[in-house]
Formats: C-alpha cells, structure tokens, sequence
C-alpha cells in the first residue's frame, strides 16, 4: 500500500498488511535463537556444576553477532548456490535457517560437561543466527515504505521479544521437566517458523547490485554512511544506547538460580509473566515514536530502561517470591521493549536502500558489540564486585548515550523528523 492508501485505509487493514505480519514474524525467527546461549546453555551449565567464570566466558561464541559486517557485504551482493530461484534475501535466510536447525539438533547429542564442542556448537549457532539476522534486517528496509519503517519496526521487535521469551521461557520449562536433550530438538523445531514464513513473504522487488569486487562491496556503502552528518557519534550512540542493559541481563538466568528460583519459576513467572510487558512495551515505543518524534522517544525510554536495572539490585534483598520476579522482570521488559522498538526505528533511518544489509549488518554489530565483549567478562565482575554492585555498575554504564544523544542533536541528525513542536532537549 501506497503512504496515501495506508493513512486512508481503515484501521483493521492498516495494521494487518502483509509486509508488517513477514515483519513480525521474522522478528520471531530473529529473537527465538538469541537467548541459546544466554540462557538455555547457561541454565544447562549451571545445573551440570560448571562454574560462573567458565560460562561467562561462552558469551565469547556471540563475536559473530558483533562480527556480522564482515560479510554482510558479500550477502548483499552474491546469490547462494543452488537456492538463488528464491531470490537473494530469501535464499541466504532459508540456508541460514536450515543451519540453525542442525546446530540445535546436534547441541542435544552432546554432554555439557563437554566445554570445547559446546562452545563450538554454540560458536555456529551464533553464526547462523548471525547470518540469519543480516538478510531478516535487508528484507525489512527492502520490504516496508519510509512511512510504514516505525510501523514495522515495532512488528519486529515485538516478533522478536516473544521469539525470545517462547526459547527462554518455554525452554527452561521444558528442561525441569522434559530434560535437556529433548529441549534443545524442540527448539530445532520451533525454528521450523523460518521456513514457513517464507512461503508468504516474496522477494521484495529492489534492484540488486551483480556480484562485484570485494572493494567495490565494501567502500561503497561505507563510504555511503560516513559521508552523512556525524557519523561516529552515531555509532557512539549504538553502542552506548543498550549497554547497560545487555550487561545487566547477560547472566539473568546464573543470578535468578543463585537467588534460590527454580527453572520452572524463572521460565513461568520470570519469563512468561512478562509477555504482556514486552508486548506493551513494544507497542509503547512504536506508538512514542509516532507521537512523540524519534528523538524524544530515544531519551524517555533509554532513561527508564536505565532505571529498570536498579530492579535486580532490589532482588538480592528482597525474599524469594514469585511475586517480586514477576514485578522487576515485567518492569525491565516493559522498558527494554519501549527503547528497542525507538532504537531499532533509528538505526534503520540511518540506512539507505541501496545498501541496506551492510549498513544495518554494521549498526546492529555495533549494538550487538557491548553484549558479546563485555559479557563474558560479567562473571568476573559479579566475583570482584558482588551481585549489587555489578547492576550498579550497569546503570552507570547506561549514562553516556544520553550525553552522546544530545550532541547528535546539536549536529542535526533529527532535523528531518517532525517532532509535534517539542523543543530539543
């Protein structure tokens, strides 16, 4: 639909249109693998006895999530042999898909005790995920209109919490009663949503470029995006922007077992409890960047994310209770699903069609950075500086992007939105 069809279209097919449902459902497909490491193999390790260190450590198999660009180009450019007929965006997600299922299968043929081919299983599962996510973000930015990209975005990420929650929750549940092997085969499974979204989601009809040089590849849509006004503070400001929070939540599913929370509780009431969190949250962003301009939703929602960390600090004092889990979880869900639905609409206006996977491919690596990098370093601090003390320490973390968002400001990256005549801040 054209921008004048949607705004006079009657709501019920504004909101149900083709492109904004592929949107959510790859954003499924894209969240539903995320949380393999951070917590199903996280709650499996701790269980077997491994220690905190060690599986801080296995954060390190999620490089390729902050590694992505480096072949980002290359997917943007090259059909993949044999599946080509299905166009390139969906050929490269099928395969991506495909091999997602098989790292998830064979994770359920080995003994967690077994620390190197579980790091190595892990290390491709990120991989595929990785790969996965490249075209998913490609797709996007090829398949929905300027008008509809804050729309959509919010479609995604709301796909893409409960692909996370139904993998997190719904697997930690399954592991207290069905056992590990068995729970990684039906998370294979679940990955079976890939594929079937792709029998209603064509190719979107954007030229695309013939294969061409590496050089050629690489230089053009980096030149691209730095010719555009204040481009290191715009990857200062992704990196910065879900820091705290991914640090925060780096070794949720250790701290929830070290408080005395069983895997049913943290999968049922931690999990569970907080979908519909994650769902208004979502919806919450999407509608604040409508109403309230990109820019002020940025600074709303990245404060209360960063206040929704002070939570866990709560919990190391307060009693064991479902009860408060369920409150500091749907707070932090609440949140956390508000600042990436305006997060994702920004780094998706940094973007230009003609170069839509490397530029996205190279800002959600960025963003993917702070998790990968520093969290497996998380275990470490939590022993120097205690449960407390490490949240703490998040909420710290989270002050930058706020100074860095006020200088793009000043630099003019949201003189092209209308922001219904608020002031900057």
């Amino acid at each position: 639909m054209s921008a004048r069809e949607i705004k006079g279209a009657p709501a019920w097919r504004r909101y149900s249109q083709r492109n904004l449902i592929s949107s959510f459902c790859m954003g499924f497909c894209s969240g539903a693998p995320l949380l393999i490491v951070s917590s199903l193999v996280q709650g499996w390790l701790t269980g077997a006895g491994v220690d905190l260190r060690t599986i801080s450590d296995l954060a390190l198999t999620g490089l390729p999530y902050s590694l992505k660009f480096l072949w980002s180009f290359w997917l943007d450019s090259c059909d993949p042999p044999l599946l080509g007929a299905l166009g390139r965006r969906r050929s490269w997600m099928l395969l991506s898909q495909l091999a997602l299922m098989a790292g998830l299968f064979m994770m359920s043929l080995i003994d967690p005790g077994q620390i190197r081919p579980v790091a190595a299983l892990s290390f491709f599962i990120a991989f595929s995920s990785a790969t996965q996510d490249i075209v998913i973000d490609a797709y996007r930015r090829d398949d929905l209109s300027d008008e509809e990209l804050g729309l959509g975005s919010a479609y995604y990420v709301w796909g893409y919490r409960l692909g996370m929650l139904v993998i997190s929750g719904g697997g930690l549940i399954a592991a207290d009663h069905l056992g590990w092997p068995l729970t990684f085969r039906l998370a294979a499974l679940v990955m079976l949503a890939g594929p079937l979204t792709l029998f209603f989601s064509p190719e979107p009809r954007v030229e695309r470029r013939a294969p061409v040089s590496p050089r050629q590849t690489v230089i053009e849509p980096l030149r691209d995006f730095f010719s555009r006004p204040a481009p290191w503070l715009i990857l200062l400001f992704i990196f910065f922007y879900k820091f705290g929070d991914q640090l925060a939540t780096s070794l949720t599913t250790n701290f929830y077992l070290t408080l005395g929370y069983s895997l049913t509780e943290i999968g049922a009431v931690g999990k569970f409890f907080g979908t519909g969190a994650i769902l208004a949250g979502v919806a919450l962003g999407g509608w604040g960047v409508l109403k309230m301009g990109l820019r002020v939703s940025l600074w709303l929602f990245g404060l209360y994310q960063m206040v929704t960390i002070l939570g866990f600090v709560a919990l190391c004092y307060l009693p064991v209770s479902p009860v408060w889990l369920a409150l500091v979880i749907s707070q932090e869900n609440l949140a956390a699903g508000a600042g990436t639905s305006a997060f994702v609409a920004f780094m998706g206006r940094q973007t230009r069609r003609r170069f839509s996977v490397s530029q996205y491919a190279l800002l959600s690596a960025l963003m993917a950075l702070p998790r990968t990098l520093f969290s497996s370093r998380a275990g470490h601090l939590v022993d120097l500086l205690g449960w407390p003390g490490f949240f703490y320490l998040c909420t710290a973390l989270a002050l930058p992007a706020f100074y860095i968002l006020r200088l793009l400001t000043r630099r003019g990256v949201f003189e092209s939105e209308r922001d219904h005549g608020l002031r900057p801040l």
